[in-house]
């Protein structure tokens, strides 16, 4: 993965990743933005977006078999992410971390059920 930075502070915006023939654009927990033909392409979809869209409501299915579930984001990182299991972060609200490694595993955090 290449690490995707904004020009004017050097704050980590999120990553690409080289898929077959084209290229992923990703947040800085690794949730898929989408899918370009081309690295500057990926990449600026990742400036623009990558940040923003962690303030966005997100899709979770723990496994491919499972059931989407709409959650916030609480907190991100490169290794993980804090979700709230709800359509809102409030107090009471269960939560669930999910590491890079179960979303390699088949775990999904996406912008839109598939």
């Amino acid at each position: 993965m290449i690490e995707v930075r904004r020009d004017t502070d050097g704050e980590l915006c999120g990553f690409v990743r080289a898929v077959d023939d084209a290229w992923q654009a990703l947040t800085i927990f690794g949730g898929l933005l989408a899918v370009h033909p081309s690295l500057e392409a990926a990449e600026e979809h990742v400036r623009a977006t990558g940040l923003a869209s962690l303030a966005e409501r997100w899709w979770y299915r723990p496994d491919p078999s499972a059931d989407w579930q709409v959650v916030c984001i609480q907190e991100a990182n490169p290794q993980s992410v804090r979700l709230a299991l709800d359509y809102y972060s409030m107090p009471g609200v269960p939560t669930a971390v999910v590491t890079r490694a179960e979303l390699e595993r088949g775990a999904t955090l996406a912008l839109h059920p598939d």
